[in-house]
């Protein structure tokens, strides 16, 4: 099972409840089992969104998937490989989530159906710029990481 999915439904299952507001999230992580620093924390919480584990529900934190279904394997505790950097896309995602009020699924499916109606001629981090441009996010930060990774990476010889 995805070590992501098990990280963000512990801190409902612990708590026993299918909401929590951010800071019952990050404080479970942080100082409830002691996982991880508080900044980790909120960086967790920010992936889970982007990989549509978590959704906002007014002013709390929603699973999207059943947690019920979901088993915590004893002793569980989570690699180093979690907090590993987020993927282009995930950081777009978390953008216009951020700035629009959509969540991530919204989001994801605003950029996909702009991919299709360009022909599926550019890349799906092209799509959410242009997506998050007409959100009204401030692109600037994101625009460099996605002309290095689409731009350059073309550039460079077969």
């Amino acid at each position: 099972m995805d070590e992501l999915i098990l990280v963000t439904a512990t801190p409902f299952k612990r708590n026993n409840k299918d909401s929590l507001s951010i800071k019952d999230f990050e404080f479970t992580l942080s100082f409830d089992l002691k996982w991880m620093a508080p900044d980790l924390a909120s960086k967790i919480r920010d992936r889970a969104i982007g990989a549509h584990l978590l959704r906002f529900d007014g002013n709390m934190l929603a699973p999207i998937f059943d947690i019920s279904k979901i088993e915590i394997p004893h002793g569980f505790r989570p690699s180093d490989a979690i907090f590993s950097e987020r993927s282009t896309i995930e950081d777009i995602i978390a953008l216009i989530v951020a700035k629009s009020g959509k969540n991530a699924r919204e989001a994801t499916a605003l950029i996909n159906n702009k991919q299709e109606q360009l022909g599926d001629l550019v890349d799906i981090e092209i799509a959410g710029l242009l997506i998050a441009k007409e959100m009204g996010c401030n692109i600037k930060t994101i625009y460099e990481k996605v002309y290095g990774s689409i731009f350059l990476k073309a550039d460079e010889p077969s």
